[in-house]
């Protein structure tokens, strides 16, 4: 698959198809198995996620319950 700059991809299907292991490849959060992953020009299979610029909303939330909404949101970026 090739996703060409500024184009706006959408992965559906059913539960179970892949969408999900898919992005997370791309983030650096799942392993990959078979193939190459390129972002841009660079080959980042073996990329640690922080280093790959890609960022994920989740479906389900995410929070640090001890934090406030806002440095739930600044978390991220200081750990850049």
């Amino acid at each position: 698959m090739e996703i060409e700059d500024g184009e706006f991809v959408v992965f559906v299907g059913p539960s179970g198809c892949g969408k999900s292991t898919t992005l997370r490849m791309i983030a650096g959060l799942e392993d990959i198995s078979a193939g190459d992953l390129y972002i841009g020009d660079r080959f980042v299979n073996d990329v640690e996620p922080k280093d790959r610029d890609i960022a994920m909303v989740f479906q389900n939330y995410a929070l640090y319950p001890h934090m406030t909404a806002g440095e739930n949101i600044a978390f991220g970026l200081r750990m850049r």
